[in-house]
């Protein structure tokens, strides 16, 4: 397995949750679509086509990250109703002060190096959530692959309340807790595409936690070390 890991630091940012409509919630971290998307303006492909060069061969994701702070913005936007445009306001709620880490995995060696040369000169300024969410990119060089079963600031694949309750050998200690907020999304991953910039339609959702505060729990997962950072990994297949 080859990996592409990528270290992402941002002023602002923003991932709505696609539960809210009228005050778009932002997750703490970027979700599957648009960690496809990232690499996607990289290499200079439309949604569609980003979306088709990640599923057409299995890759490996994972994300980790840090945010110094939570805000809200209000936005004035233009939009249709009937046959003319009205002006309306939207409350989104940003986050600042990004440190992310994003992993991209594949045995397509060519692939991988595709995805890193992107990086080095994408072909569209890269940008987080909003277009003036600009992003500064490294591509880290020193890491390793493990297992963990200590996580936090990451995305894993499934419930991870539902799966630690559920695991069999109950002798093994762990640590989960719950949120105001919840831990698990139901998060598309799959879309059917109009045309490559068109209207697009949810195929498949999957279920993701999203782990902040420290967990250990009674099972192991696959991962990325990054000295002391330990990133998941993840498929949206």
């Amino acid at each position: 397995m080859e990996f592409c890991v990528i270290k992402i630091i941002t002023q602002t940012a923003t991932f709505r949750d696609p539960d809210f409509q009228n005050f778009h919630k932002t997750l703490f971290l970027p979700p599957p679509t648009t960690i496809i998307g990232f690499a996607g303006a990289a290499l200079g492909l439309s949604p569609k086509k980003a979306l088709e060069y990640f599923t057409e061969e299995p890759f490996l994701f994972g994300v980790y990250g840090k945010s110094g702070g939570k805000a809200k913005d209000l936005w004035k936007y233009r939009k249709k109703k009937s046959k003319s445009f009205v002006s309306d306001i939207i409350t989104k709620e940003i986050i600042f002060f990004n440190e992310f880490y994003i992993v991209y995995g594949a045995e397509n060696k060519k692939l991988i190096t595709e995805i890193k040369d992107a990086f080095n000169f994408p072909y569209y300024a890269l940008t987080l959530g909003n277009s003036d969410s600009l992003a500064k990119i490294k591509i880290i060089k020193e890491f390793h692959f493990d297992q963990s079963s200590i996580i936090e600031n990451a995305i894993l694949e499934d419930n991870v309340i539902d799966k630690v309750i559920s695991n069999p050998d109950k002798s093994l200690e762990f640590s989960i807790y719950t949120t105001s907020d919840p831990i698990v999304y139901n998060l598309p991953v799959l879309f059917d595409y109009e045309k490559d910039y068109g209207v697009r339609n949810i195929k498949k959702r999957k279920l993701f936690s999203f782990i902040g505060t420290k967990m250990k729990l009674n099972y192991s997962v696959n991962g990325i070390f990054i000295n002391h950072i330990f990133i998941p990994l993840f498929n949206i297949q």
